[in-house]
């Protein structure tokens, strides 16, 4: 008989993802299922009886409130578990940054909320018997990470999709700093029976692979699908919107704003406004034009806050400390073309003294918003990121990586993860001293890993939102990947 499953189950709230659940419960049961989903109405799963779910509302317990709970009835937290979570604290106390978007929460609150969160769901899992974390997608929201670090503590499998850049496909996942280890895997196997004189177009790949392929070895470049859609829409462009397709919700918020909250919300956002406009001004005065002739590393910023700094650059989430470190050890004559994110970040994360800052590193210049990131690509020595798409693309234009995080292609050609300043000097000393840089056909077989290792699927609304599936050949393609891993782990459903 296979273990029972008593699990959490986090962000499969989009329509085409609650779906993939419903289907890996019509063949394999769960015992017991904790529900983290968006949403004010309880949705629960047809397959578990009711009395044997609980569900919570993803804006409730982001801002720390757990209604109904007992809390002196909730074992207490000790010493041993605080020490054993220090990482989960350091991690989640900046990603209360996601929060600030208008204004700043107290260090004091910080603790206060991560003690909150910690004592709750020790207590949960202990109490439910949780023998399975499960999520949609890597854990990077509030307080799905306390989850994640504590099930890694208590030795709990953890389950999730990571996505990638190539278009309907994600990998399953299990730690955030291993990634996606089993790509690396096959790509070893790959590489090891492969002559260096291979055609790398001799490679098979699948027509969604393949495509990529062609497009990322050409010197023009082009932008990934995920990253072809509006993300960044003004304030009077959203206005805008709304006025067109439902009047009626416009004239209703605008009712809500007469209210003294809502003018206090409306000062807020304009403070807010006027401040992001102040900082994009200031480093536009500093850009420059780049010297495409001199050597330099390109430094794409990332957005922030955003997965991909937190948890995914691990200590280097103040992306400062990257360019301190390449200003360190790169050649004297080699300088790092640092450029902006196209989408705003919050003023939290991107002020004046944060530009300020990396404008007192020597080697450090600014590039105008403007400037085209194929170009500064194609003349760069390297890419400089913690888990960025431009890292990726360059790869196959024979760029190394220097890799400050943890991601899908960690494993790939030319990346050198930097954890230490050992890492860093020996980077450095690889491609600038040696001249060492991925080829086409070691790319190509990377490919063929991740065509061989990944799921035909994805899980994230935003990657769906430019899929080429149907919602049912999606979640086929997902809720079989989960009932793989399933299999694996608690053996095959009665």
């Amino acid at each position: 008989m296979p273990t029972p499953i008593r699990a959490i189950v986090g962000r499969f709230s989009a329509g085409f993802s609650f779906r993939m659940i419903e289907q890996v419960l019509r063949d394999y049961p769960f015992e017991h299922c904790g529900i983290i989903s968006s949403g004010t109405t309880p949705r629960y799963f047809h397959a578990i009886p009711p009395e044997h779910q609980h569900w919570f509302a993803s804006s409730q317990i982001r801002g720390c409130e757990y209604p109904g709970v007992a809390w002196e009835k909730l074992l207490p937290l000790d010493e041993e578990l605080i020490e054993n979570m220090r990482e989960c604290e350091a991690t989640f106390m900046e990603m209360v940054t996601r929060l600030e978007w208008k204004k700043r929460v107290s260090y004091d609150t910080r603790k206060q909320w991560y003690f909150r969160h910690l004592r709750f769901w020790n207590d949960y899992i202990t109490r439910n018997r949780i023998n399975l974390y499960l999520s949609a997608w890597i854990p990077h929201e509030i307080p799905d990470i306390v989850i994640y670090y504590l099930c890694k503590l208590k030795k709990i499998p953890v389950v999730y999709f990571g996505i990638s850049s190539i278009r309907d496909t994600s990998f399953i996942e299990h730690d955030w700093q291993e990634s996606n280890i089993q790509t690396g895997e096959r790509y070893a196997e790959f590489l090891a029976r492969t002559p260096d004189t291979t055609d790398p177009l001799t490679i098979p790949l699948h027509e969604r692979f393949d495509q990529r392929y062609r497009a990322l070895i050409r010197s023009s470049g082009e932008i990934p699908p995920l990253e072809q859609q509006e993300v960044d829409v003004s304030y009077t462009k959203s206005v805008y919107r709304v006025l067109l397709r439902t009047p009626l919700k416009l004239l209703r918020f605008a009712l809500l704003y007469l209210t003294p909250s809502g003018i206090s919300r409306a000062c807020s956002a304009w403070q807010w406004r006027k401040a992001r406009r102040k900082v994009d001004a200031f480093y536009d005065a500093h850009a420059v034009e780049p010297d495409l002739n001199h050597s330099f590393v390109y430094m794409p910023l990332h957005f922030q806050p955003e997965a991909t700094t937190v948890p995914q650059a691990g200590g280097y989430e103040d992306q400062l400390l990257v360019a301190q470190m390449m200003d360190a050890y790169l050649p004297d004559d080699v300088l790092i073309y640092v450029k902006e994110h196209p989408r705003s970040s919050g003023t939290q994360k991107r002020g004046i003294e944060f530009y300020n800052k990396f404008l007192e590193l020597k080697k450090v210049r600014f590039m105008p918003r403007t400037f085209n990131t194929f170009v500064l690509r194609e003349h760069c020595r390297a890419t400089v990121t913690s888990a960025g798409t431009a890292g990726f693309e360059g790869l196959f234009r024979g760029k190394p990586v220097l890799l400050f995080g943890h991601c899908y292609y960690q494993y790939a050609p030319g990346i050198y993860r930097i954890h230490t300043s050992g890492d860093c000097r020996e980077a450095v000393r690889a491609v600038f001293t040696e001249g060492r840089s991925p080829t086409r056909l070691q790319c190509r077989l990377f490919m063929k890993a991740m065509e061989e290792t990944g799921v035909h699927g994805v899980t994230d609304p935003f990657c769906f939102n430019v899929s080429r599936l149907t919602e049912e050949q999606n979640a086929d393609a997902c809720s079989a990947a989960i009932m793989e891993e399933l299999r694996a782990l608690f053996g095959r459903a009665a």
